[in-house]
């Protein structure tokens, strides 16, 4: 799955929405920026601009997804997110 996951990310028009993603955190009892970042395996200036929403594309970025799913401690929820908008389509 983890071949298929990588061809999907290179596929045009494969776009994961930031406030799904932080949505998803905060449901998982994810509140502060230390525990976000760690939970999405990303430094605290990435975790803070999804938190906030404020991404100029309003989606995440193929080497920041890649991070996310590569972090063990993704919370399960986050990554059905993720594969579930890389499989659409």
């Amino acid at each position: 799955e983890a071949i298929r996951s990588e061809e999907q990310l290179h596929s045009r028009g494969r776009k994961i929405p930031i406030q799904l993603i932080a949505d998803a955190l905060i449901r998982a009892g994810y509140f502060s920026l230390d525990e976000q970042a760690k939970a999405l395996g990303l430094n605290r200036s990435t975790a803070w601009t999804i938190m906030k929403a404020r991404h100029k594309l309003g989606h995440l970025n193929n080497k920041t997804v890649r991070s996310i799913l590569a972090n063990p401690d993704t919370p399960v929820s986050v990554r059905v997110i993720i594969r579930t908008m890389l499989s659409q389509n």
